[in-house]
């Protein structure tokens, strides 16, 4: 029986470090990003990131061209800082990142620009992230649960993360909680 064409979805390639369980070490190649920013209190940040995100792939760009959807949709916690005169920073509230990761061999040169000046097209170096894969809904409690043991499972290996976690989901939101695929992502340095 053939798969659905959801389950197709290309995902980015990367090297398998080290796996053990759940958990695992990858090496990403660099790869051009979509992104959406998105303030604090508008919502669910992944679906107000999302339609913009897909309306750039599926031909609101310029020469309209749909652009292959990828799997996971990825979205990061930031925080804003805004600049003062003369030299002041100071927190402007928590603002999240989405992200749809462009096709394998995607040129940012060569990528369609963006109808909506929301979403941002950039080039990410390559990185190692730590992953913890799980299944279900996402909601705010697991993946903070999530997070913690993978931090508690860096802090066996003596790894240090940098940054915030990134929180990927593999698959649309019609699939079964018990069969989505979920992970956390935490970048480390390579030694």
């Amino acid at each position: 029986m053939p798969l659905p064409a959801f389950a197709k979805t290309p995902e980015p390639l990367f090297t398998s470090v080290m796996k053990e369980g759940t958990f695992e070490i990858r090496d990403y190649a660099a790869q051009v990003i979509a992104e959406v920013i998105v303030p604090e209190g508008r919502g669910d940040p992944g679906n107000q990131g999302f339609r913009p995100l897909a309306g750039y792939i599926f031909g609101g760009n310029a020469p309209r061209a749909k652009i292959a959807m990828t799997a996971p949709v990825t979205r990061q916690q930031g925080t804003q800082i805004a600049m003062t005169a003369p030299v002041i920073r100071q927190a402007a509230g928590q603002t999240w990142k989405v992200r749809f990761i462009m096709p394998a061999g995607s040129n940012l040169a060569t990528m369609p620009r963006p109808n909506d000046p929301s979403v941002r097209l950039f080039e990410e170096p390559a990185k190692r992230y730590a992953v913890i894969r799980f299944s279900g809904t996402g909601g705010d409690a697991v993946l903070a649960a999530k997070t913690a043991e993978l931090n508690r499972f860096l802090v066996g290996r003596r790894l240090a993360p940098m940054g915030n976690p990134v929180i990927a989901f593999y698959d649309p939101p019609w699939t079964l909680p018990f069969m989505r695929r979920n992970e956390i992502w935490l970048e480390i340095a390579k030694p």
